[in-house]
């Protein structure tokens, strides 16, 4: 898959599916050829998710030369635009690679069976001369080494082109090592050459390099099963893509790719299909699943007006929708690229293993060399077992490890974040949501719905309660305003009719709205339109209330209604949680401090701030870094812009303004509060395995390559290139793999 991702004038940057890549070294490859070549500014390449950033100049290279260039390196590039088409390849090379284990299998056991014919009396039926065995060895080794283990040999020689190093070249010199030298037995013998270092044994080592591959092979093959299961949460969100459409364009029905569809085409949606597009119901009734985007469990009905987002579907009935947001702009593209984007990125905590990584290769071609020269020259060995010590130590070493500590880790926790409607923007905000301290709360519709309810009506001047809300209910039933809509849900809920002879409608510039009703002059709205129309407010009833309307009718007052703002369900129980593992806690809102302080004393947070403008929201956040608090700032508004940005995380419910979700590190999709505790529990248990993953690699290494290079052969202990090999195909597998795929299961509700 090649994806376009921005364009700068002639800066350009895609995205590719890179398949074929064996481990870290491989992408380290990429990035270090890539990185040389000129128009190519810069290259991120991830070996666990496969995917390569290239940050390009189209003026001096092109899309073409750059995946000529990958290819060149031995490895391939999806060029389609279908999702499937990288998944398809993928199948089909482990289908390959399988394939050739079973190979490399099926010749290394005839190898080991025929090398070991005359130890073992079962194997008495395989009647051949040694010049005969030595030729079948020879042929079936070849086999192994240069078509079951040609990945290596590649990636080798790539690394070689580069002037790097990395795995393949540690695991290629290990086994030309024994290959080349068992050949150089063989020919002595066999053409009776007469070479006198070599007449004192006859001993060669073609099973041991056969079996070096098929370990590898194997442990590779497994890595590469138990990787594309740290990868489901990024399949199951393609899977919520809709492949194809059938929209309305230019009056004709027709059927087309999901990233096809335009703004003005008209999406046909039936019973059963998966919305590709956000946009709005023009026609028709459904019933929708949103569970996937939204985390509601129940069905949710929709009509004509009604918003529908991509990645829901419709569970029954049939719609006609007006697309607002299309291909990569509909939140289900943005939700699957900021996982993407988050799990190609690298944490701060994988540096230091990155460094040492880049001189490990060295460090252990050196090793492998002091190795054979202290036990063949100082110890006095053979020359054929001092040549296995060093084998062993250039096959037991396992840079790869130390390069997949935090990748692997990081692919699994987004994606289990994603999983509950947690999107981290960055990967560092997994690191720095680990370390906050100190949690900013913004209050309206943060730690309350935002939604306003009617909490008390007073009427005045004669009037009843019901008649003044039957006037205010004529006019607001026009407005879509949050305080509308509460007027309006309560006098539906109170059968209270509205008066039909409305006119001369009029938004009062925010200060409230006015209209004439049955001849009436009407005007509903806060003590400034009020006084803007000299009508005169008895001064017992004004308050610095913000939530709180005046009716007025004919320039007479007649009534006054309150309204509250509700705390959502969760808040109590998240802050509760958050003050028991010692929090501080701050509650920043722009509402007067009656509602502030009542909201406050509620949750029992004790700091909060009231008429609190955007810039004062920032300066908050800044003293209190200040004060060495690492802070998470969690809002939904563009008033919070500001703020989300300047903190250290930057937590924004995915309901609110996308002003708000561009200047955050971590988006809570569905608004759920308690997704907040969710994200740093992720957070914290990603960075433990991380720090596990990194001490095991090191540990491992550590421990492995003194024990293969012989350091205790005196009390007994010695590991053969073959069962280096072993415990090398096995290292990654164990030490980061499986410990990092325990972050599928662990349970995120706990704090």
């Amino acid at each position: 898959m090649i994806k376009e991702l921005k364009k700068y004038g002639n800066q350009e940057t895609i995205e590719l599916d890179v398949l074929g890549m064996s481990c870290v070294g491989c992408a380290n490859s990429i990035i270090t050829y890539l990185s040389k070549t000129e128009g190519v500014y810069s290259v991120e390449v991830n070996f666990a998710s496969e995917i390569a950033i290239v940050d390009y100049n189209t003026k001096i290279i092109s899309k073409d030369e750059i995946i000529g260039y990958i290819k060149k390196l031995g490895y391939d590039v999806v060029e389609d635009d279908d999702e499937t088409s990288a998944e398809q390849k993928k199948k089909k090379q482990l289908k390959i690679h399988k394939y050739k284990i079973i190979t490399s299998l099926f010749l290394s056991l005839i190898i080991i069976a025929i090398s070991m014919k005359g130890h073992f009396s079962f194997l008495s039926f395989i009647n051949l001369t040694y010049s005969q065995t030595l030729i079948i060895l020879f042929i079936l080794s070849s086999l192994v080494v240069f078509w079951c283990g040609d990945r290596f040999l590649k990636g080798a020689v790539s690394a070689l082109r580069n002037r790097t190093s990395d795995m393949n070249s540690l695991i290629t010199l290990g086994v030309l090592t024994s290959y080349i030298y068992s050949i150089v037995i063989s020919a002595n013998h066999l053409f009776n050459l007469n070479i006198i270092a070599l007449n004192i044994t006859h001993e060669v080592y073609y099973e041991t390099a056969a079996m070096i591959i098929t370990f590898i092979l194997f442990g590779n093959y497994l890595e590469a099963v138990l990787k594309s299961k740290t990868q489901t949460s990024i399949k199951k969100l393609k899977d919520l893509q809709a492949k194809f459409v059938t929209v309305i364009r230019n009056g004709d029905e027709i059927s087309i790719p999901y990233k096809k569809v335009k703004l003005n085409d008209i999406v046909i949606i039936k019973t059963g299909d998966k919305i590709p597009v956000d946009g709005v119901i023009s026609e028709g009734v459904c019933v929708v699943d949103e569970s996937a985007m939204t985390g509601e469990s129940l069905p949710v009905e929709k009509k004509e007006g009604d918003k529908l987002i991509s990645g829901t579907v419709l569970k029954n009935g049939f719609v006609k929708l007006k697309p607002e947001k299309v291909g990569k702009d509909t939140m289900l593209s943005k939700i699957i690229n900021l996982v993407k984007e988050a799990s190609n990125s690298k944490p701060k905590i994988q540096r230091l293993a990155d460094k040492l990584s880049a001189v490990f290769v060295p460090l252990v071609i050196i090793i492998a060399i002091l190795t054979f020269s202290v036990w063949f020259f100082i110890v006095g060995d053979p020359f054929a077992d001092s040549l296995l010590y060093a084998v062993a130590v250039l096959i037991i070493a396992c840079p790869c490890a130390l390069g997949l500590a935090s990748p692997m880790a990081v692919v699994i926790g987004v994606g289990r974040a994603a999983e509950n409607g947690i999107l981290f923007n960055d990967v560092e905000a997994i690191e720095k949501m680990n370390k906050i301290n100190t949690v900013c709360f913004d209050k309206t519709g943060t730690l309350t719905t935002g939604e306003m309810h009617v909490k008390n009506i007073k009427s005045l001047n004669g009037l009843s309660e019901e008649d003044m809300m039957r006037y205010a209910f004529s006019v607001e039933k026009y407005s879509n305003h949050p305080i509308a809509k509460s007027i309006s849900n309560y006098c539906i809920e109170h059968n209270i009719e509205v008066l039909q002879d409305v006119k001369d409608l009029k938004n009062e510039d925010g200060m409230g709205i006015s209209a004439v009703v049955n001849n009436k002059n009407v005007y509903i709205g806060n003590t400034n339109l009020l006084e803007s129309k000299s009508i005169k407010i008895d001064p017992s009833l004004q308050t610095d209330n913000r939530n709180q309307l005046f009716v007025s009718i004919d320039k007479q007052v007649v009534g006054m209604i309150e309204f509250e703002d509700s705390l959502k369900t969760e808040s109590r129980d998240v802050v509760k949680k958050l003050k028991s593992r010692n929090f501080d806690l701050f509650m920043i809102s722009g509402d007067n401090q009656k509602t502030t302080q009542n909201i406050a004393d509620e949750l029992g947070i004790e700091n909060y701030s009231y008429k609190t403008m955007p810039d004062e929201k920032e300066k908050i956040v800044s003293k209190l870094q200040a004060e060495n608090k690492n802070v998470a700032m969690i809002g939904d508004g563009i008033n919070d812009a500001p703020s989300l940005a300047r903190a250290n995380v930057g937590v924004a419910i995915g309901t609110g303004q996308d002003i708000a979700i561009e200047s955050s590190d971590v988006i809570l999709v569905k608004g759920d509060l308690r997704n907040l505790i969710k994200s740093i529990t992720i957070s914290a248990k990603t960075v433990r395995i991380i720090k596990q993953n990194i001490f095991w690699a090191f540990f491992y290494n550590v421990m492995a390559i003194p024990t293969a290079a012989g350091v205790f052969a005196p009390i007994g202990i010695v590991v053969s290139p073959v069962m280096a090999a072993m415990f090398m195909a096995f290292s990654d597998v164990i030490t980061v793999v499986g410990n990092s795929l325990r972050l599928k299961y662990v349970n995120i509700d706990k704090f």
